[in-house]
């Protein structure tokens, strides 16, 4: 790990951290941002309302944002300069069910999208993925669990249909129309359709290609504890990323999509003969894909979710098998604790007992990530420790140790100092992680950074300086597992539908304090001194308590003046521009936990 050159920073807070005309401005790893809302523009109705869960956040070439709506099936288009939206495609017409009357509604409706690299040079294409049918009572596929009423959960599996559709964009109607079927007959779920679009650059084949993520469709938990997990099988588009062409090419249209299948993708059907669309294999629920080039080497990278834990990030090659069901992150065999005594439930993968994982990764060409979150002896979250006998330690079931991976992105600019050669990946737990390659783009090194801290993050998208960050905000907690209910129920969030902007400002100096420097605390808990305050206020936390470290200051009327976030255990604040009177002071850990709160007088 990377030690910081010094260990206090001075950080100069009342002159940085202000609210101005709705925007905020935090500091971050030293580095100052600002952030405001740029969807929605005004208050609706006396209320401010976002989109209905946004998925998809993609710049355009048009130097405006395309947002898909997962629940409300529209394209809307936002521009940053003056904050215009308008819906430019509304898809509702496709589907045939409705989320509200749906006790099983898909995890994911309209979802990934992705605009061809020639948009506004002869190639007006935009891809779209939905979900769009319901397979009710008389459908081959079909246990009536979709219906309203039905207790979630307790009948089985539901299954849906999704498709992929390319449109053609009218630049001077700035209308989406002409809708051709890419690919279609892909089963979906009320889990895990991943849904995930995007094109990489031209190949050597001279081609664009479209890749797509499809998820496992939850097999193996809740109600699809017993739908068949096929991860595994290449012959079936489950637990999959699939490439595809942007173009159809001279292959015979005989109903099987093989105009737009590469016919160098690395499989064919088993049974039919039929190139097949996969290009990798044994994914869980990749809701992250990215094409990026670290090193002089393009690569695709992607984000998946974990089960209770192991959150990964890969590098997709051809062919390769990823390993669920049988492996969860490293092959560490941490899933292989089979007596049933010291961590009861976690001895399973996908809902079965599993053989042990370096086994399995040995005989069946398994790639590992190169990056895991909460997993045993890895690189995990800042200040997060694992007990110490993490040899063959696996957490709790019910603690959930995941940071539920939404999407990656690659940051290649120059403007931010020290961003380029980044995967940003957004999370539904915990903001933004900022992950740095080392200089091949085979590996992460140096620490993990956190952004926007207790927001439930989507996607995100990257203006072509690199100087402002766009963010889809969850409208509300209502996945799996400790986020929110399966069967329909839903978690407030922060920020709820919308799209916030992060604009990157200035980095700060790092500069040594006098030499004399009080003396941090010993004890094991919070110090916030001294008190009363002239020049400088010192903050203390344990040491390894859960980065960043959140600091708020409140007036004594209870209105929050600025927050600042931090990654070290011991930082300093300079007081010196700051108005003398008495403010109340909370620090947080980087879970959101109150650690202190303190009423403190500058003078």
């Amino acid at each position: 790990m990377v030690k910081p050159k010094y260990p206090y920073l001075v950080l100069s807070l009342f002159t940085l951290f202000v609210y101005q005309a709705g925007a905020q401005t935090i500091t971050i790893d030293d580095q100052v941002f600002k952030i405001d809302t740029l969807y929605p523009a005004a208050k609706t109705s006396g209320q401010w309302r976002g989109l209905s869960y946004p998925w998809e956040v993609t710049y355009g070439p048009d130097d405006s944002l395309w947002v898909t709506e997962t629940r409300g099936y529209r394209i809307v288009k936002i521009h940053p300069a003056n904050k215009g939206s308008r819906t430019i495609l509304n898809l509702n017409n496709l589907k045939d069910f409705s989320y509200y009357t749906a006790m099983q509604a898909p995890q994911g409706g309209l979802m990934g999208l992705a605009i061809h690299p020639q948009l506004l040079s002869g190639k007006p294409y935009v891809y779209v993925a939905l979900v769009y049918h319901r397979n009710d009572g008389g459908d081959a596929l079909n246990n009536d669990n979709c219906q309203y009423g039905k207790p979630a959960g307790n009948d089985g599996p539901c299954y849906y249909t999704t498709k992929i559709l390319r449109y053609t964009y009218n630049v001077a109607t700035s209308t989406l129309a002409s809708p051709v079927t890419v690919l279609d007959r892909l089963n979906g779920s009320n889990d895990h359709n991943s849904g995930r679009l995007t094109i990489g650059p031209v190949e050597s084949d001279g081609q664009y290609h479209l890749y797509y993520t499809v998820g496992d469709m939850g097999a193996g938990q809740f109600n699809n504890l017993n739908r068949p997990n096929n991860a595994q099988n290449t012959n079936i588009y489950e637990g999959k990323v699939l490439r595809l062409n942007t173009e159809p090419d001279a292959d015979a249209d005989d109903g099987f999509f093989n105009r737009w299948i590469p016919n160098d993708n690395p499989f064919t059907h088993t049974v039919t003969g039929h190139q097949s669309a996969v290009f990798t294999f044994g994914h869980r629920n990749a809701q992250g894909v990215v094409w990026g080039n670290a090193g002089g080497t393009w690569r695709l990278y992607s984000s998946e979710h974990g089960d209770v834990s192991d959150d990964e990030v890969n590098i997709l090659e051809s062919g390769r098998n990823y390993g669920w069901p049988f492996v969860a992150g490293y092959a560490d065999n941490n899933y292989t604790i089979h007596d049933g005594s010291a961590y009861p439930k976690n001895d399973k993968l996908a809902g079965k007992n599993i053989g042990y994982e370096d086994t399995f990764a040995v005989n069946h060409n398994v790639k590992e990530p190169i990056f895991t979150f909460f997993s045993p002896d890895k690189t995990i979250i800042q200040g997060y420790d694992w007990p110490s006998n993490a040899a063959n330690y696996w957490p709790n079931i019910y603690t959930w140790q995941t940071v539920a991976p939404s999407s990656i992105d690659f940051y290649d600019r120059m403007y931010i100092p020290n961003w380029r050669n980044s995967l940003l990946v957004t999370s539904l737990k915990f903001g933004m992680f900022r992950l740095k390659l080392n200089t091949t783009g085979t590996g992460i090194s140096g620490d993990t950074i956190r952004y926007l801290t207790n927001n439930r993050v989507r996607d995100l998208a990257i203006n072509p300086t690199g100087d402002t960050l766009f963010f889809a905000i969850d409208s509300s907690g209502s996945t799996s597992g400790p986020t929110g209910g399966f069967s329909g129920s839903t978690v407030e969030t922060r920020n709820p539908g919308f799209i916030l902007r992060m604009v990157y400002m200035k980095t700060l100096p790092q500069v040594s304090l006098p030499e004399r420097k009080p003396t941090p605390p010993v004890h094991e808990m919070v110090k916030i001194y001294p008190n009363p305050a002239s020049n400088t206020l010192y903050v203390a936390a344990p040491k390894n308590t859960s980065k960043p470290l959140v600091l708020r200051v409140f007036d004594m009327n209870g209105r929050q003046l600025f927050e600042l976030q931090n990654n070290k255990d011991i930082f300093a604040i300079n007081l010196r521009s700051a108005p003398r009177g008495i403010y109340i002071v909370k620090l947080y850990n980087g879970i959101g936990i109150n650690l202190a709160t303190e009423k403190v007088i500058i003078q």
